[in-house]
C-alpha cells in the first residue's frame, strides 16, 4: 500500500454510509442529527451526486465500485483493533482525529462538524510526530502551580480562573477504543486546557452521564509534551496491533 501525506480521499457521512464504511467508534455528525426520513433522502441525494461525478454502481445499484487503493484503505480502518482519537475545539475549528492502527499503515481520519471526513495514510512509524503536530497549539503557555479542582459543568464552560488560564486558546481530549475490549469497562478520557496564560491536564474515567457536580483535579501541563503524553498513556508501549490481531471485517 502506497504511503502518503497528502489527503487521499475526502467522504461525507453520507457516502460512507452508502459504501456500508460505518465503523463503531466513528463519529457521524450530519447523519446523527437527521431522523430516518431525513436520513434516507440524504443518502438518495448523495448517491445520485456521486453517480453524476463518475462513482460506478454494481450489484443492480445496492454497491459501487471504489479505486483500489480507497477500498484498502476502508479494510485497514474497518480491521483495526485499535483506533486513537484526539478531539481539538479551538475559537475557529472543531476536529475529530482517529488514528486508526493498523500493522504496517495508519489511517488518519479527521472529522468536521458538518460530517466531513479526510483520510490520509502514514507509516505506524510516523505516528509520534503526526499526534505531536496536531497538538500543537501556537500561543499557549505551560501551566505552574499546585493542582486546581474544578467542577465537570465548569469545566466544559471554560470556567478556570483567568490567572490560571487567561484567554483559552485550545480544548485537547484523547482516548483509545479498542475492538477486543468489553465496552463496559471502564474507558480512560485525557483532556487538556490550553491558555494564554497556563495549560492544565486531567485524568478521568469518562461517563455517559456524568454528575456536573463531579469534581476533577486538573494538574499543570507542559504545551510542547501534550502528543508525546497522549501516546505514552495509551500506546505506553509503542505497540501497533499485529496482522493476527485483526478481526474479520463486519459483514
Amino acid at each position: 500500500m502506497r504511503r502518503a501525506t497528502q489527503p487521499l480521499v475526502r467522504f461525507t457521512d453520507e457516502e460512507l454510509a452508502l459504501f456500508g464504511a460505518e465503523h463503531p467508534v466513528v463519529d457521524m455528525p450530519y447523519l446523527g442529527g437527521l431522523d430516518e426520513r431525513e436520513r434516507q433522502l440524504a443518502l438518495q441525494v448523495a448517491y445520485r451526486s456521486l453517480c453524476s461525478h463518475g462513482a460506478v454502481a454494481v450489484d443492480g445499484g445496492s454497491g459501487m465500485e471504489l479505486p483500489e487503493d480507497v477500498v484498502t484503505m476502508l479494510q485497514v480502518r474497518e480491521c483495526s483493533t485499535a483506533t486513537l482519537l484526539i478531539s481539538k475545539a479551538t475559537a475557529d475549528l472543531g476536529v475529530l482525529r482517529y488514528h486508526h492502527l493498523g500493522t504496517e499503515v495508519v489511517v488518519l481520519e479527521d472529522v468536521t462538524d458538518g460530517g466531513a471526513h479526510e483520510f490520509r495514510l502514514i507509516s505506524p512509524d510516523a505516528l509520534p510526530g503526526e499526534v505531536d503536530a496536531f497538538c500543537t497549539i501556537d500561543g499557549a503557555r505551560d501551566g505552574e502551580g499546585a493542582p486546581v479542582t474544578i467542577s465537570s459543568a465548569a469545566l466544559q464552560a471554560g470556567g478556570l480562573a483567568p490567572e490560571l488560564w487567561g484567554e483559552g486558546i485550545a480544548q485537547l481530549d484523547a482516548t483509545v477504543w479498542r475492538a477486543t475490549v468489553d465496552r463496559r469497562g471502564e474507558q480512560v478520557l485525557l483532556g487538556f486546557l490550553l491558555g494564554t496564560a497556563g495549560s492544565w491536564s486531567h485524568r478521568r474515567t469518562a461517563m455517559p452521564d456524568e454528575d456536573p457536580a463531579r469534581q476533577l483535579q486538573l494538574q499543570p501541563a507542559q504545551v510542547s509534551s501534550v502528543g508525546a503524553r497522549i501516546m505514552r498513556e495509551f500506546l505506553g508501549e509503542g505497540q501497533i496491533p499485529a496482522s493476527d490481531e485483526w478481526h474479520l471485517m463486519r459483514a
